[in-house]
């Protein structure tokens, strides 16, 4: 190719207007015309040096949240990117828009270890050689991967002994994903029945003649045929309630497609859709559906709202603690006799023998955070599932208390107590201007909550200009 690079291209495109650029080119000796790729890596270099600088010193001891999260380049090396957020003083913003909260990137950090104590140090030194002050960090915004959210080192806590005002807040809808990956880790069939669940959707969508198997056998059955399987998606919440409501809804268009394929096909395809019949048809996999779609179910409203873009903290708050209680309420025996009953119902419509035994095989490691509960799971021996007192205490309560373990680590009092206090001053929230909630956003940012409520009291004003002026804020 004719082209030789952006910075290269850029200059020629430059040289035709101005001279100084025009006489790089023309004047300069072949070994002097600063052009090499050395030297663009150093204008680079000088270049966001300069932009670092001036994004602290916008700044200026302003209070601010930082981000980080782990990244791979093009290369493969493994890298931390460093965000901060926060609102530049009037006299050093460029823009008409004043007090707007903006986002700067600040660059990468290079990394060669990955434990909690190393990423922290890394993130340290990086502010402080760029004079981003560490005590003015009031949000710690991580993913939740263990080494940034382990509550006994993880990288928050490390870093709470230079920003103490930095409370740890990870994506509020990447928690619930949390949540529901944490169970594979106390309740053994779990992982399988993922793995089940999601290659069930590989399989029918994958290849035209499983799909043609699967659209015939709804015909056949005199299903609609515009319920499709759905993605079971790793990071996605309410992908996997949807793709539990469409393997409940095609279940015997299912059975009967992967039964055909098995008797009518060869090879791998054939092989395959054995071994997801046999899965499909224990009655293991049928609870954990009807299990899994009912708590799934509650919790798809909370998933929603919390990706919302117009999130109301004080709804959201409310919606947590209802499907904490709601899950509380769920724990009994009745609860689950209820879900019991329609399992039973189901596979005698889909001529499932019922009474059928699950064994899992290895070993179950519980994790730390849960050993002060009681596990009704078997712990390093067989475990046999069959009768409804095996699937309530070692499938229905296991799942539940594991549930609101992580809900409750993962939301906890203090966060959402901060997060309702913070929507006083959002304008589209239910709480804005509620002078009663406004005191613990003020002692976690350093402010002034006497002189707060004061402007909380003069802003809403009296009632004839009440609504216009709310009008105003919110456009």
């Amino acid at each position: 190719s004719s082209n030789q690079g952006n910075f290269l291209e850029i200059l020629r495109w430059a040289s035709e207007t101005d001279p100084l650029i025009k006489s790089i080119f023309e004047d300069s000796t072949g070994n002097a015309s600063y052009l090499s790729h050395d030297i663009q890596n150093e204008l680079i270099h000088i270049m966001s040096n300069e932009i670092r600088e001036e994004i602290s010193f916008m700044l200026n001891n302003n209070k601010y949240a930082l981000m980080a999260d782990e990244c791979r380049d093009i290369s493969g090396t493994q890298q931390l990117s460093i965000v901060i957020r926060f609102v530049p003083n009037s006299n050093n913003s460029t823009t008409d828009k004043k007090h707007v909260v903006k986002e700067y990137f600040l660059g990468f950090i290079p990394l060669e270890k990955f434990d909690a104590t190393t990423l922290a140090n890394n993130i340290v030194e990086f502010l402080n050689h760029w004079k981003i002050p560490l005590e003015s960090c009031i949000c710690l915004c991580f993913d939740g991967a263990s080494v940034m959210s382990s509550c006994a080192a993880g990288v928050h806590v490390l870093l709470k002994k230079y920003m103490p005002k930095g409370i740890y807040i990870n994506c509020a809808a990447h928690r619930l994903n949390l949540v529901i990956n944490d169970t594979s880790k106390v309740v053994r069939y779990m992982s399988d029945y993922f793995s089940i669940a999601s290659q069930l959707y590989s399989f029918f969508t994958e290849s035209a003649v499983t799909n043609i198997y699967f659209n015939k056998a709804q015909i056949d059955l005199g299903l609609v045929q515009s319920s499709t399987l759905k993605l079971w998606a790793i990071t996605r919440w309410d992908s996997r309630w949807t793709a539990i409501n469409a393997v409940v809804n095609n279940f015997p268009a299912i059975l009967k497609a992967l039964s055909d394929i098995s008797e009518d096909g060869n090879g791998s395809r054939a092989t395959n859709a054995g071994g997801l019949l046999m899965h499909d048809q224990k009655s293991i996999f049928i609870v954990t559906s009807f299990i899994l779609h009912n708590f799934l179910g509650i919790i798809k409203v909370l998933s929603d709202h919390l990706k919302s873009s117009s999130l109301d903290y004080v709804r959201g708050e409310c919606l947590i603690t209802s499907v904490i209680q709601q899950l509380k309420d769920l724990r009994n025996d009745e609860s689950f006799n209820q879900i019991y009953e329609k399992v039973k119902e189901f596979c005698n419509s889909n001529d499932i023998d019922f009474v059928q035994q699950y064994r899992s095989y290895r070993t179950t490691a519980v994790p730390a955070r849960f050993q002060e509960f009681i596990i009704d799971s078997t712990i390093g021996q067989r475990e046999t599932l069959q009768t409804s007192t095996d699937y309530l205490n070692r499938l229905y309560f296991p799942l539940i208390d594991c549930m609101l373990v992580e809900l409750n680590d993962r939301f906890s009092s203090k966060t959402l107590s901060l997060m309702k206090s913070i929507s006083t001053v959002y304008p589209s929230s239910t709480s804005f201007l509620n002078t009663d909630a406004i005191d613990e956003f003020c002692c976690h940012i350093g402010g002034d909550s006497s002189a707060l409520k004061n402007e909380f009291f003069v802003i809403k004003g009296p009632p004839p200009q009440k609504k216009r002026f709310f009008e105003k804020i919110r456009n």
